[in-house]
């Protein structure tokens, strides 16, 4: 696989452009290992536009579909940072994103518990679909997840 030419915009595909059956086949190269577990390093330490500019730099490189793991996940760090600043719109908008992204990938993609984020992301969603309202929400009582790396790295990644 050959880096993008970073020059070149990557076109941005909808949801329902995606071939389903590519999205799994993602292969990470050493410095995309390095910036996507920084990424997750600086999600957990509750940096997360920190770690939305790390996951940013593995998306940057990759133009096929898999990517959009790396999307959601980008779109999870944007929607805690907007949590952050009390821009309550936005932290949905973002983690709705992120949902969409993420349901589209096994339960562990790239090493991560990406069932368990799911979870998380439908327990914060499920109160504020009952109410409609983004003003009706107690966004106080919201904790970010922690992302868990479930999988060691196989020989292979290790290089």
């Amino acid at each position: 696989m050959q880096p993008t030419d970073p020059s070149r915009p990557i076109r941005k595909k909808s949801l329902s452009e995606l071939n389903l059956s590519t999205l799994t086949q993602f292969v990470l190269t050493a410095q995309d290992r390095r910036d996507f577990h920084r990424g997750i390093r600086l999600f957990n330490q509750a940096r997360f536009w920190e770690a939305h500019e790390a996951w940013e730099a593995v998306w940057l490189r990759h133009p096929e579909d898999g990517r959009f793991f790396i999307q959601g996940l980008i779109q999870l760090a944007a929607a805690y940072h907007q949590l952050g600043r009390r821009i309550y719109r936005g932290f949905l908008i973002h983690l709705r994103r992120a949902q969409e992204r993420l349901v589209l990938f096994p339960d562990r993609f790239l090493g991560i518990d990406v069932a368990g984020l799911r979870k998380e992301i439908r327990g914060v969603l499920a109160p504020e679909e009952v109410s409609k309202s983004v003003r009706g929400a107690d966004y106080s009582r919201i904790v970010p997840p922690r992302i868990r790396v479930v999988d060691p790295p196989t020989p292979r990644e290790r290089r």
